[in-house]
């Protein structure tokens, strides 16, 4: 049996999908089942990472775990929890979401880099087998401003002309995922995860604009009225301020690598900005 946490976000839903969308029966782990609407062939499971006794019903009888947590102050101890169940449970493997450049030492200057090389060392020690999946920032990210694209042809962010990322789109990181759980061959591997360019978020508005047939504009703000902006979404200090650094990290230039990861494990080219854009194209109003 496979297990997947995080089936309500976004890696874990993409993962959930490919694996039924290849036939492959598999449990997702969620906190609140109302919000979750299982494909057939998977079963649905309740739990959290700060209830032991949940991860052990939970991983009773699984082979392959997916593991993903959002980033948090508690990430590290409560992923380090997960895998300690998983070696109670006698899971054989763990797929753990990681972040590229997480084998660098450079990543610690980054408190989200710093959580994912942690958890990474905690798997490797752990002995059980693993695969890293370690993705650059996700394409999907950009559906959080779906409605200011849609409704005024515009999106924001403090992104510069000089900060070329390659995006991933989340679909591609589930369908890696899935291979991972179900077939052999992929234990011992960490796999860099991107698009197949690197585009400023100019480029994406050109992108954007292009697929969708109208004009989408990309407006550069202040790093802190970008940090004002997210605390008055609610979002916590502790993730702004680490969005801050990504930010910052971005603007190097060196989120700008492209991987062929992707390519090997699915035989395909990762999907491109347009693709999203095509694939999306209700969402930003089109």
């Amino acid at each position: 049996m496979i297990l997947v946490t995080g089936a309500t976000g976004t890696t874990g839903g993409a993962t959930v999908q490919a694996l039924a969308d290849a036939g492959v029966e598999a449990r997702a782990l969620v906190r609140d089942p109302s919000k979750f609407t299982a494909p057939a062939g998977i079963e649905v499971v309740t739990g959290s990472f700060d209830d032991a006794a949940s991860l052990d019903a939970a991983l009773d009888g699984v082979s392959h775990a997916y593991l993903v947590l959002p980033a948090s102050p508690e990430q590290v101890e409560l992923e380090t929890a997960f895998v300690d169940a998983a070696v109670r449970a006698g899971v054989e493997h763990l797929v753990l979401l990681s972040v590229i450049g997480a084998d660098d030492e450079g990543s610690e200057a980054l408190r989200f880099g710093r959580a994912h090389r942690a958890a990474e060392k905690a798997v490797r020690e752990s002995g059980l087998q693993w695969t890293f999946l370690r993705p650059n920032g996700f394409l999907q990210n950009y559906l959080g401003q779906a409605a200011s694209i849609s409704g005024q042809g515009v999106f924001y962010s403090a992104l510069t002309a000089g900060a070329a990322v390659s995006h991933v789109d989340a679909r591609d990181i589930g369908e890696v995922a899935a291979k991972a759980l179900s077939e052999p061959g992929h234990a011992g591997q960490a796999y860099a995860l991107t698009g197949p360019e690197a585009l400023t978020d100019d480029d994406i508005a050109a992108r954007l604009s292009a697929v969708l047939g109208r004009t989408v504009e990309h407006v550069t703000i202040p790093p802190e009225a970008q940090r004002e902006a997210m605390l008055g979404m609610g979002i916590p200090e502790w993730t702004v301020d680490g969005l801050g650094e990504l930010y910052a990290f971005y603007e190097t230039g060196i989120a700008g690598g492209v991987a062929p990861d992707i390519e090997r494990v699915l035989g395909r080219p990762a999907r491109s900005v347009d693709d999203f854009a095509a694939d999306h194209r209700a969402a930003f109003g089109a």
